[in-house]
């Protein structure tokens, strides 16, 4: 079974890849559908002195998606998958992920 009635926003997942060399761009993998939720209403502490908003983000489980990607949404805003983020479940019928992100921009 599918989340597809609850996905409701368009995800471009972009991942790291070679261009040439030493060269890492990057490359779109996909687009696919998500629904973002924010984890607090606060922002916290990502590394020492800088300050983020970190969310949750809920996915089909066949979606290719890996720690460190850059993703963005249909309104500009970017997120980066934070190391040990991305966790597949299962609900009944239901498989599908939760990626841990934090908004980069």
């Amino acid at each position: 079974m599918k989340l597809t009635h609850l996905l409701n926003k368009q995800i471009v997942i972009a991942r790291l890849v070679t261009e040439s060399g030493d060269k890492m761009v990057f490359s779109t993998v996909t687009t696919e559908m998500g629904h973002i939720q924010p984890m607090a209403d606060t922002k916290t502490e990502i590394v020492e002195g800088v300050f983020g908003k970190t969310f949750r983000l809920y996915m089909e489980g066949d979606v290719d998606i890996q720690e460190g990607d850059l993703l963005r949404d249909p309104n500009g805003n970017y997120y980066k998958v934070k190391p040990d983020g991305v966790s597949r479940r299962t609900f009944g019928s239901f498989d599908y992920l939760i990626v841990v992100v934090e908004k980069t921009k």
